[in-house]
């Protein structure tokens, strides 16, 4: 099999179960000596097929890390998106991922970037460095939260030479805090091996028990109150219920446990501030809530948690209600079974404001929801 049809075998493998990726989420990669083929912006992993990815030059790449760029962010990040794009060899509308130079940074040929459940409640916990530390020690390099791009890429790019420097290879496994994890290998079995070895490390002695996550139909008098409003305004809204989504709805203090992102890729989907409505709320009152929110934020709420009721989502098209209710289902597991490791540590409000202002992030919410 050659190496690009095993990228493309790996990169089904994790990208059709969600409790790896989800939507476009995550991004893989193959590399020899001259190139690389990493997965495109926004392409979602699922299905995807030699098309999907992106093939650029190494030696291009390489020019790019130790480039100087603009110290404003939006400045840097443009010239980042372009010099990236001088990279790329042949023709294609697609962008590289976002994260190709880390890609390229790490010296295996195999490299497949997820946001794993079972890791993000470790990598959005309280605790999640003393954790990680005591649980890998020196099998894996572990990376406080860094805003994504080429911040993100100079960061690894020190964590990695010292690693190298101290231990004469590169990390196999890298965490990202309140982001998600690489893993590297010189063959797919290699990082199959490796995926599986960590879970169990990361939950040996810990418990995995959820209430049901399975998201069904839930209509309340406030969602159908709140689906004819968005109908009027050619919006979709939809009710949905779990026992999970229940017990975060249950009352103000539980819905304050996923008030804010946790990750990048929530923020890319479900937007960063939700609304949160008392059950017992006037008709009236809801549309002054609904209109007042989109004022002051700028854009109407994907996600909506009725006090005791419904998780209503929001969106243009089913596509991007089935997106944005799978993210914050993730959102609601990895706060709960973050308990195990100290609790939820979501995303700082400069992190956050970040994301919702990064051109590249707007992009692949577009990609992915068409």
């Amino acid at each position: 099999m050659s190496h690009l049809a095993q990228l493309i075998e790996i990169s089904r493998y994790y990208g059709r179960n969600p409790a790896y990726v989800i939507a476009g989420g995550g991004n893989t990669s193959f590399k020899d000596r001259d190139r690389i083929y990493v997965k495109a912006s926004g392409i979602s992993l699922a299905g995807i097929d030699e098309s999907g990815f992106v093939v650029l030059s190494r030696a291009l790449l390489g020019e790019m890390e130790e480039r100087l760029y603009p110290e404003d962010a939006s400045s840097r990040e443009l010239a980042v998106k372009q010099d990236l794009k001088k990279a790329v060899l042949g023709s294609g509308h697609l962008r590289p991922s976002v994260e190709t130079s880390l890609h390229n940074l790490i010296d295996y040929p195999f490299v497949v970037h997820t946001h794993p459940t079972w890791i993000n409640a470790l990598m959005c916990a309280v605790d999640a460095e003393k954790e990680t530390r005591e649980r890998f020690g020196a099998d894996a390099l572990y990376v406080a939260y860094t805003d994504p791009g080429f911040v993100l890429f100079k960061k690894l790019q020190e964590e990695i030479r010292a690693w190298q420097a101290e231990r004469g290879e590169s990390p196999k496994i890298i965490f990202l805090q309140n982001h998600g994890i690489f893993v590297a290998g010189n063959s797919t079995a290699e990082i199959r091996a490796l995926y599986t070895s960590l879970e169990s490390r990361i939950w040996e002695g810990k418990s995995r028990q959820l209430p049901d996550d399975a998201l069904s139909a839930r209509d309340t008098r406030l969602s159908k109150f709140i689906q004819n409003y968005y109908r009027e305004r050619g919006l979709q809204a939809m009710a949905l219920s779990s026992e999970l989504s229940r017990y975060y709805c249950r009352d103000k203090s539980r819905m304050e446990q996923v008030a804010r992102p946790f990750t990048p890729d929530q923020i890319v989907y479900c937007k960063s501030n939700y609304l949160f409505l008392p059950g017992t709320i006037a008709e009236k009152a809801c549309g002054d809530e609904l209109a007042a929110f989109e004022k002051r934020r700028g854009h109407y709420p994907r996600l909506i948690l009725e006090e005791g009721g419904a998780l209503i989502v929001v969106e243009e098209n089913v596509r991007g209600l089935q997106i944005v209710a799978a993210v914050f289902s993730d959102a609601m597991k990895l706060s709960y079974l973050s308990a195990q490791f100290g609790g939820p540590h979501s995303m700082t409000g400069d992190q956050i404001a970040f994301i919702d202002n990064w051109e590249v992030e707007n992009y692949r919410r577009k990609i992915a929801k068409a």
